[in-house]
């Protein structure tokens, strides 16, 4: 799955970084990162078929802009995956990043592979 969806979101944003980005990134650029998900309970003691994972996506970028139409085209690309079922939970949410100057969007989405 990680590697699967680290593909999907580097083909709309090259700058794709798994928990943390390095220091000067080129922007924009986003990060993602597992933060949770359902484990399957096995009753019988087999793997199971399906997994669940709840990931959040990051998106940073000097232009107020930019996040959001980036996760809107993100969005779009991530529901269209060929081999995940990817939902956004919610909606995004608007950040700034003072330390590093950077306007930010974050989504929470729940992954199924």
């Amino acid at each position: 799955m990680d590697e699967a969806l680290h593909e999907a979101i580097a083909a709309v944003i090259p700058s794709c970084y798994r928990t943390v980005a390095p220091v000067n990134a080129p922007t924009p650029y986003v990060i993602w990162q597992r933060i949770g998900g359902d484990t399957s309970e096995y009753l019988d003691n087999e793997d199971s078929q399906v997994d669940t994972a709840d990931v959040q996506i990051r998106i940073f970028s000097p232009d107020i802009r930019d996040p959001e139409r980036l996760m809107q085209q993100l969005v779009s690309t991530l529901r269209q995956h060929p081999d995940l079922t990817i939902r956004p939970v919610g909606n995004f949410r608007d950040d700034f990043d003072h330390d590093m100057n950077l306007y930010v969007a974050d989504l929470d989405f729940e992954i199924t592979y």
